[in-house]
């Protein structure tokens, strides 16, 4: 057999594993359901402890048991190093380096830069014994059902790898497998993922199905949009806008103190500690400043409202939401999409509000009345939605093309 032969058949054979893995580890038969969480505050479940046991221990047997399984780990990108057996390692050990890799394996783990994790994680091992018990079970994996976006990013590693491409393409990529075996800690149905350097959010299925999928306008380089994991709880029609208090200070005062009208033109109001209306005309401007502002800034609901006319809400405490805009326009007229300060501005916030509310709540023509006068009214969804927050600088699109996006906040260098 010639070299170019050798090649293609170890090749052909590392793509079996690649994808035998992902059908195995995004099967919806071993994905714990989603529980039902006692409070949204609920705090990452531990993972469940069942040791895995080897009948009629045989500590060679299980060295190559362990070494075929780590063979399989690294041609999906998993750092197997910590999972080396030596052959004065006990069952014990093996136990505990065997459990930890299907772990790694089926669940991955929480990817860096996370300043929230308000999705409780339920990973579960109870099913991972017939791996150890039969290693044949393995047959019954292309049987099973997939996640079409991790098969098609095992797909694409493995070809990167036999061209030889980059180490940072392939650290990339790595890294956006680990992010969708992640996801199997939330066992969710339906799941709505933000890319912050892609711009786009995608709601998937269990199977990794796109069910909507829009652009999104994100945090601009100075007010990063954070990763976190949160659940979508209520969706307010015509919002009011309450500015957080550093851009009120920072952005809103400086113009209302240069121009008096400057806050009737922007249909803005001015509350005091007790959230009344104050008028502005009463105010002496000149008098404040950052330091002894004893006021905050709330813009009116209607279409010229900076949440636009559909905001969700996120449990997450950072002041960051899913909303309409009242700059659509911007979806068309630029490609630079990381320019907020920090909420995701939605392209098709209707679509997503029908889809999420499980019904067709609002009809294509609701973005256009700007219905005046309008208070704020709040609807809760049917179940809490759970959304997640990521930084993926590789990716597949939905025709399964591998696509590398901008490091726009340059977190990975």
């Amino acid at each position: 057999m010639t070299d170019t032969q050798k090649k293609t058949a170890l090749g052909a054979g590392i793509a079996c594993a690649l994808i035998g893995l992902g059908i195995y580890f995004f099967s919806p038969w071993f994905r714990p359901a989603l529980r039902t969480p006692s409070s949204l505050t609920d705090k990452p479940t531990r993972q469940q402890s069942h040791p895995l046991t080897m009948a009629g221990w045989d500590g060679e047997q299980a060295r190559q048991r362990l070494h075929r399984l780590n063979v399989a780990a690294d041609s999906v990108g998993v750092d197997t190093t910590r999972y080396a057996l030596a052959p004065s390692d006990s069952e014990t050990v093996w136990q505990e380096r065997m459990t930890g890799l299907l772990i790694e394996l089926r669940y991955g783990h929480r990817p860096a830069r996370y300043r929230h994790v308000g999705l409780p994680e339920t990973p579960d091992t109870t099913g991972l014994q017939a791996m150890i018990d039969d290693e044949t079970y393995q047959a019954d994996w292309f049987k099973q059902a997939a996640s079409r976006p991790y098969t098609q990013l095992v797909t694409a590693y493995q070809q990167q790898q036999q061209a030889e491409a980059p180490v940072d393409s392939l650290r990339a990529i790595r890294k956006t497998m680990n992010f969708y075996r992640y996801l199997n800690r939330f066992g969710a149905d339906r799941i709505a993922i933000v890319n912050i350097p892609a711009a786009e959010m995608t709601v998937f299925a269990k199977n990794g199905e796109r069910l909507v999928q829009m652009q999104v306008i994100v945090g601009k380089k100075s007010k990063r949009t954070p990763n976190f994991t949160a659940y979508l709880t209520a969706i307010t029609m015509y919002p009011y806008w309450n500015v957080p208090r550093g851009i009120g200070l920072r952005e809103i005062l400086p113009k209302a103190q240069h121009n008096p009208n400057y806050l009737d033109g922007q249909n803005m109001q001015v509350l005091d500690s007790r959230d009344h209306p104050v008028e502005v005309n009463t105010l002496d401007w000149g008098s404040f400043s950052a330091s002894n502002f004893p006021y905050r800034f709330r813009q009116a609901s209607g279409c010229d409202n900076s949440l636009g006319l559909l905001k969700f809400t996120l449990t997450c405490p950072f002041d960051i939401y899913l909303h309409d805009t009242n700059a659509r326009d911007l979806f068309v007229q630029t490609t630079n999409r990381w320019r907020s300060h920090g909420c995701v501005r939605l392209q098709k916030p209707v679509e997503f509000a029908n889809f999420v509310l499980n019904e067709p709540r609002f009809d294509a023509a609701y973005m256009n009345r700007c219905l005046i006068d309008q208070k704020p009214k709040i609807i809760a969804v049917p179940k809490p939605f759970p959304v997640v927050v990521a930084y993926n600088t590789a990716d597949v699109d939905s025709a399964g093309k591998l696509v590398f996006y901008p490091d726009v906040y340059g977190l990975t260098k």
